[in-house]
């Protein structure tokens, strides 16, 4: 069976509305609040539209995977304790520090397919306006395929989802 690396922030779920609320000094700021990034802060983020649907189409030929960049305390958990909420399929849930460290980590494991936003400094705008350029340059030079997430599951369905 194929793996399928998905990430979760601007790409399974909404977590702009938090950011908003939570960039410093004010939205549009230059840093977001710790508060940000608590259990209950986190467990109130809504899934996208056609997330949940799509990564169950996905996962009836890809194991699932999620693959993350969330530098705060008890990520893993709070994170596992999300999807399980919305009861999204998964193999895995893994956890990196940055965006920068998911091309060195998914290089060590078998992955025929990364999806992600790839999207920084929602704190300054909107998710998909500034891409993490290092984190798609080390994709490409890596030779992992990925698809850059921009709010359309029912097109990545349609491409990569047998019928």
């Amino acid at each position: 069976m194929k793996h399928l690396y998905c990430d979760i922030d601007s790409t399974i779920n909404n977590h702009w509305v938090r950011i908003q609320k939570w960039a410093l000094p004010q939205f549009p700021g230059n840093s977001i609040h710790p508060n940000a990034f608590t259990r209950e802060e986190i467990m109130k983020d809504e899934i996208l539209p056609g997330a949940l649907e799509a990564v169950k189409e996905f996962s009836k030929t890809y194991v699932i995977h999620f693959l993350t960049a969330r530098n705060f305390p008890d990520a893993y958990n709070i994170t596992k304790e999300w999807l399980d909420l919305h009861g999204f399929p998964y193999k895995s849930i893994n956890v990196v520090q940055r965006s920068k460290h998911k091309p060195p980590f998914l290089m060590q494991r078998q992955c025929d397919l990364f999806i992600d936003d790839l999207s920084a400094g929602q704190e300054r705008g909107p998710s998909y306006k500034f891409l993490y350029h290092d984190t798609i340059a080390m994709l490409n030079q890596c030779g992992i395929q990925y698809e850059v997430f921009c709010n359309n599951w029912d097109e990545l369905v349609e491409k990569y989802c047998e019928k």
